[in-house]
């Protein structure tokens, strides 16, 4: 996948979902990008997704089940 040149293709990188819970969505937005003006754009997005597969699936999603069951 290229870096998204347009709002469709920022919007269809968001859509991807890296485990059962997350969105690539949920990882591009930051409060401190949008004050300073610091694009939150990954230059490789396919490593982007595999990094963050990896994080949802490995680390979040377990945490959130220990969470929820708790």
């Amino acid at each position: 996948m290229r870096q998204p040149q347009t709002v469709k293709s920022l919007d269809n990188l968001g859509r991807v979902q890296l485990s059962k819970s997350f969105f690539m969505r949920e990882f591009l937005y930051s409060e401190i990008s949008q004050i300073e003006g610091i694009p939150n754009i990954p230059d490789d997005p396919d490593l982007a997704i595999a990094a963050g597969k990896n994080l949802c699936q490995k680390i979040l999603e377990p945490i959130q089940v220990k969470v929820v069951v708790i």
